[in-house]
């Protein structure tokens, strides 16, 4: 990768500039960056200021010394389902019943939520393995539960203790209207047996990835998110997650600053139910706090652009904008059609996340074209499931039976292909990945890419989150189909952005690549 000299000062003085968090007439209100473009990895490496690592990683996991504890049981049989059933008939909780759930339920959704699936063999160093992949397994995700109805279980916030598979009780007792004034729609969340909100800690990221480690710790979200949602339509249990929630009204709950750690997921959960008509009500008039009189955000620029994407009550009610579906990318006609949708396989869904790994190492042969097929259309999965209409989901195919090298789209609508380039990709994909080997062994690369808006007109704003999450949920149903086919999946977030961007056609700005999985035989 050649850069010329006068190429090669303008990158030195812009990384510079981003490093120091201050881009050339960049001001402390976040509306004047661009968080996509900060989060960026260049051909200097990751923008922003890393952490200081001579005492190495940062701890995984919070602690809460002297605070009572609750063991929860062993993990109980419950009906399960397979994953292709659930996404199949997916739908969102129309209402809770009012009643309790109990303590073994809620132990075993958060053992699929992020419960620890393996631990490290005795006397030898290393994190325990967890339901959800973390980037560099530094775990920046944390899960506590805000319980109201939970069989032998007093009402209060608790925060689940990973390793240990038990609750810390962080605060006795809790009014679920709490809840609803946060949380929009508020309505069906005073009925849920227990409300389970996932968090970050920032700088577990920030400390080995710099500015991008914010987008892996909203991905991440995604992960977790997303196997608790699973998990819990295959017990039975009706789940309802929300975009739009008032973040420092959570965070205030749960006892954290909303700067080093902070809300980022909202997940209710219980027994099935219908909404009351009672518990319909008209949305809140919330906005960006941007956008409120006296805003002011400091910090480094992750920390500032979050800030500023929380919202805040205000006369203007906060709306969800989709961009447009269309490519900016030529296409090759005709489209390629995928084989029939058949049962998928009967592995259930508890068993794929026990086994889910990152595999270490992809094998050579093809993908067979069916269980491709299979994967895309879990990986996109029901449209209910979105929780952003802004992500499309590419494919850098290697190695697919039947199917032609090349750069193609996923049309969920039509459950075909649409190709844009075809011919090998192999060397020129891999060094856009940061020269990782598997970005070439792999079958298939599978790219979730943001549609941003003419002008960058979503990135600044708090859709930028949803898409990130949406990203890392599409990211853990590709490794849960995996699992299911005997197939292997890995992430791989880290790629030179403008390189990627550039090699597949997008101009970074209207659309851009944000998250990658890679998918083909492995171990």
């Amino acid at each position: 990768m050649r850069t010329d000299r006068r190429s090669f000062f303008r990158l030195l003085a812009g990384a510079a500039a981003l490093l120091t968090g201050k881009a050339s007439g960049a001001k402390p209100t976040p509306e004047r960056f661009d968080i996509h473009e900060v989060t960026r990895n260049t051909r200097l490496g990751a923008l922003g200021v890393r952490r200081p690592r001579l005492s190495g990683p940062p701890l995984d996991h919070k602690r809460y010394p002297g605070k009572p504890r609750v063991a929860l049981p062993a993990r109980v049989d419950e009906p399960a389902r397979t994953l292709a059933e659930i996404v199949r008939q997916w739908a969102p909780a129309e209402g809770f019943a009012g009643a309790a759930i109990s303590l073994a339920q809620l132990g075993r959704l958060l053992h699929f939520t992020n419960g620890v699936t393996l631990k490290a063999p005795s006397g030898e160093k290393g994190p325990a393995r967890r339901a959800a992949p973390s980037a560099g397994a530094l775990y920046s995700g944390e899960v506590y539960v805000a319980a109201a109805r939970v069989q032998g279980l007093p009402s209060g916030i608790y925060y689940y203790e990973v390793g240990q598979h038990r609750l810390v009780e962080v605060a006795v007792g809790f009014e679920p209207a709490r809840l609803a004034d946060a949380i929009e729609p508020s309505g069906s969340i005073e009925t849920a047996a227990a409300t389970i909100l996932l968090t970050n800690v920032f700088g577990r990221y920030s400390w080995r990835y710099a500015n991008r480690g914010y987008r892996y710790a909203l991905i991440d979200s995604g992960h977790i998110g997303e196997n608790l949602r699973l998990a819990a339509a295959s017990a039975g249990l009706a789940q309802r997650d929300f975009l739009l929630f008032r973040d420092d009204l959570l965070n205030e709950l749960l006892a954290i600053d909303g700067v080093v750690e902070s809300v980022c997921s909202v997940h209710a959960v219980g027994l099935p139910g219908t909404l009351r008509k009672a518990e319909v009500e008209p949305p809140q008039a919330w906005v960006e706090a941007q956008h409120a009189p006296g805003f002011t955000a400091r910090g480094p620029i992750t920390e500032r652009y979050h800030a500023a994407t929380k919202l805040v009550p205000q006369r203007e009610a906060v709306a969800r904008i989709a961009v447009p579906k269309d490519s900016a990318l030529p296409s090759l006609e005709p489209s390629l059609p995928l084989p029939a949708r058949a049962a998928g396989p009967a592995m259930k869904l508890e068993d794929a996340i026990q086994i889910r790994r990152s595999t270490a190492r992809f094998e050579s042969g093809q993908l067979p074209l069916a269980d491709f097929g299979h994967i895309l259309e879990m990986a996109h999965g029901h449209a209910a499931l979105a929780r952003s209409e802004n992500v499309d989901v590419y494919l850098v195919v290697h190695r697919v039976e039947a199917l032609e090298p090349g750069f193609y789209r996923y049309d969920r609508d039509h459950h075909c292909l649409v190709a844009h380039r075809t011919g090998s990709l192999v060397g020129e994909f891999t060094r856009a990945c940061l020269g990782q080997e598997k970005a070439g062994t792999a079958a298939v690369g599978v790219l979730m890419v943001a549609r941003l808006g003419e002008g960058r007109a979503l990135a600044s704003t708090r859709r930028y989150r949803d898409m990130l999450v949406e990203s890392g949920a599409i990211g853990q149903r590709i490794y849960l189909a995996a699992e299911s086919a005997g197939l292997s999946a890995r992430n791989l977030a880290a790629f030179i952005d403008d390189d990627l961007n550039r090699l597949l056609g997008f101009d970074g700005q209207r659309e851009a690549a944000i998250h990658l999985t890679m998918l083909g035989p492995g171990n």
